[in-house]
């Protein structure tokens, strides 16, 4: 490929790059923010020669230390549901890093990581502080290039590209090119959308700045600007909670300091800016010199000048996800990514609208019931612009509803939206097809690449055969039991219901106890209700199977034996759930939580998982469950899902613990992927995990091994890992066995590998 020549001329004081020798890329990516870099990371990887255009000086968008608003997806509402992929393998190297990424306070150091990737990549040309001002169009249905004007060097150039992923999130360059959009509030006709207006409108969300605080140990006065905005009274901060419940100011910024509607969240970008910092300002004078906050010590740090943008045009696919489908948890034929965020839609006009509520879903359990969604999938068909052939979108621009739009807004999501993108752009450049193409011909093809990324899509497993572990037979050093007796850490009153999904591998559940304690001075009896699950988040008391009552005496605490004597289905999620009783407390055990199992509560109709809460209700289960079992490498998903999908070493065994792949007959082969546990349970990042940033479950030291000659030869050692997913590639190799063995992880005393993958390239 030629190199870029760039001539300068001057005309009217402006510089202007024009290029003799243009280089033409595979795809062009607008917007450096986690959609933008997933997308770009995934093209270039499978071989895309890609630019990455970013108008600010850093990358991550509104994650960036310039915004400062942590990443967010499906895993903070249901456990085991935190995004994979590219996503995720930033997110633990950035952990390793000390990355703080959190609200008001994310650290330069995140930006860096970021930074980092993108340059790790060969085939990606990083245009810093870089404005796409134009489409340049081949005709009136493609894109060929976007004229770009680059800040303090003062150039104006055009890049040529073959595909455009808009990840822009404003949408600059899809709307230059004509692409069809939306942007407001749809009526609830439209698509029969139970939380949508009556009428539409253009409302949209608003934008916000962050800010961060710190203590400096004496008192501190702050006397604020003459522009800003007046909040005399706690009533004027109405449902929008500024301190703890014992009175602490937070230290980080308000999320709900938010403007957007009557302004226009695109053109009046500056305006909204000025009014933002005018109500940040009058929110903290607020906090500082009306009432009692507890902030006599307290001054800003750092204030925001960039805001963090929610919404603005969302642009039109082959596909319009709506409320329904989110809801649904619909499975969509060309499924690519998905999400599990509530349907988090503002109020319109945000703090401009003092006397409501922030957030409708933040008034009530009931209101935020009416909000709950499951995990869902996102269609391939809302990635792609309908009436622009050569135009992806990824981010919180792809094609869905207002309503919508609420859960697939988040960060996490969007960046496997981004990931999905890219990866059907390389699709493009391979079959030398347009974007709505790869969904007629190769979705399927799309979908099993996107696994082998390490990405998930629900209910699509890998069908790939090319991976010669399919065929093989495998085995383990030791297979770990299901055990969920461990030392009580707490317990739990059953003021409202709770209950535990399991796996089951056996077809019996003759009982189950659980380790109760009755506070009351009378005796008990409390009822167990069995119920067979489709998926780790299907909690359908619907599908009850049985039924069993114990009795708890006046002041017992202890093992509590529920019969079932039941037939179950083999290789299954289960759960059970006890009924409401404000004087049993149910005890559980904090610490690394088996795969698959999921402590779960209920508010008014919705059962829910509590995702961080890092912990299990404490119970035996008879028969002995063996649900870890070394097959579940070779099964097709590499995360708790349908099963647990996952080998798991008696931890009482020690180490070295080994699998091995049997092919039965010679075969030859150059790469083996692994994927190993770096807890899907666990918070994207906080403080505490910065502390032990390496995920215990994850192996820390392995090595490969090929059957020669009837001896075992080492092929590579690794020492040090902390990543999820490993790629080995190597020299031709001719043996009919595989063996990985694992001689430490970073803290746990049980090996654990979802994953094996064996390919000749």
């Amino acid at each position: 490929m030629k190199k870029i020549a760039l001539q300068e001329s001057l005309s009217c004081g402006v510089r202007k790059i024009t290029e003799s020798d243009p280089k033409i890329y595979d795809l062009i990516v607008i917007g450096g923010g986690l959609a933008g870099i997933c997308a770009a990371i995934s093209a270039a990887r499978l071989g895309c020669k890609t630019a990455l255009i970013q108008d600010r000086p850093v990358l991550g968008g509104n994650s960036s230390s310039e915004i400062r608003v942590p990443v967010g997806g499906c895993g903070d509402f249901h456990a085991w549901g935190k995004e994979t992929g590219i996503i995720e393998e930033i997110i633990t190297e950035s952990k390793m890093r000390r990355c703080i990424q959190m609200t008001g306070l994310t650290n330069s150091m995140w930006d860096l990581t970021l930074y980092d990737f993108i340059k790790q990549e060969k085939n990606i040309d990083l245009f810093l502080n870089t404005s796409c001002r134009k489409a340049i169009m081949k005709d009136r249905n493609q894109i060929k290039g976007v004229q770009c004007v680059q800040l303090g060097t003062e150039k104006e150039f055009v890049l040529q590209g073959n595909l455009f992923i808009d990840a822009s999130g404003d949408g600059a360059l899809a709307f230059s090119a004509g692409a069809k959009f939306r942007i407001g509030e749809e009526s609830g006709k439209e698509f029969n959308e139970s939380l949508a207006p009556e009428r539409a409108s253009k409302g949209t969300m608003g934008n916000s700045l962050m800010f961060e605080v710190r203590d400096l140990g004496y008192p501190v006065k702050f006397n604020p600007p003459s522009w800003a905005a007046k909040f005399p009274q706690e009533k004027d901060l109405f449902a929008r909670p500024h301190s703890d419940k014992d009175g602490n100011v937070f230290m980080s910024g308000h999320w709900w300091i938010e403007v957007g509607f009557p302004y226009n969240t695109v053109y009046d970008n500056e305006k909204i800016r000025d009014v933002l910092l005018s109500q940040l300002m009058g929110v903290w004078d607020h906090i500082k010199n009306t009432a009692s906050h507890k902030a006599e010590n307290l001054v800003l740090h750092w204030v925001g000048a960039v805001p963090g943008k929610r919404e603005s045009r969302r642009f039109t696919g082959d596909y319009i996800l709506t409320e329904n489908d989110v809801k649904g948890a619909v499975h969509f034929p060309d499924s690519v990514a998905y999400g599990g965020w509530f349907i988090d839609v503002h109020t319109t006009g945000g703090i401009l609208k003092r006397q409501k509520p922030p957030e409708p879903g933040g008034t009530s359990i009931y209101e935020m019931e009416k909000r709950f969604i499951y995990p869902y999938s996102i269609p391939y068909r809302c990635l792609y612009s309908k009436n622009i052939k050569n135009l992806f979108m990824a981010g919180r621009n792809i094609s869905v509803t207002h309503i919508a739009l609420g859960t697939t807004r988040l960060m996490a999501t969007c960046a496997v939206i981004g990931q999905a993108a890219g990866t059907a752009a390389y699709l493009c450049k391979k079959f030398k097809k347009l974007p709505h193409e790869i969904y007629n011909d190769h979705i399927q093809e799309l979908q099993q690449l996107l696994l082998r990324q390490d990405c998930f899509i629900p209910f699509v497993d890998n069908e790939d055969s090319s991976d010669l572990a399919r065929e093989s037979r495998v085995r383990a050093s030791s297979e770990l039991e299901l055990c969920l007796s461990g030392e009580e850490s707490g317990a739990h009153c059953l003021e409202i219901c709770r209950g535990q999904v399991f796996p089951v591998s056996e077809t019996r559940i003759d009982s189950i106890q659980l380790y109760l304690e009755n506070r009351s001075g009378e005796e008990k009896e409390i009822e167990l209700h069995l119920c067979c699950a489709q998926h780790i988040w299907d909690y359908n008391p619907k599908k009850e199977i049985a039924i069993s009552k114990a009795k708890i005496r006046a002041g017992e605490k202890g093992w509590i034996k529920f019969n079932l004597d039941t037939e179950a289905e083999a290789r299954t999620m289960y759960w059970i759930w006890l009924d409401q009783n404000r004087h049993i407390f149910w005890s559980y055990h904090k610490g690394i939580v088996p795969a698959g199992v999921t402590p779960l509560y209920k508010n008014l109709t919705l059962w829910r998982s509590m995702p961080h809460f890092q912990g299990y209700y404490l119970m035996k289960i008879i028969p002995v469950q063996k649900p870890f079992c070394a097959e579940n490498v070779l099964n097709g998903v590499a995360r708790p899902h349908r099963w647990t999908n996952i080998w798991i070493s008696d931890s009482s065994r020690g180490f070295p613990q080994w699998l091995e792949l049997d092919f039965k007959k010679e075969i030859s082969f150059n790469c083996v992927e692994i994927t190993f546990d770096t807890d899907l349970n666990s918070p994207y990042n906080n403080a505490e995990v910065l502390k032990n940033p390496a995920a215990p479950q994850c192996v820390k030291d392995y090595s490969l091994f090929v059957l020669s000659r009837g001896r075992w030869k080492k092929i590579l050692e690794v020492r040090g890992n902390y990543h999820r997913k490993r790629i080995h590639n190597f020299h031709k190799i001719k043996s009919s066995k595989l063996k990985l063995e694992i001689t430490a992880t970073n803290g746990s005393c049980s090996a654990s590998v979802y994953e094996v993958r064996v390919y000749k390239k």
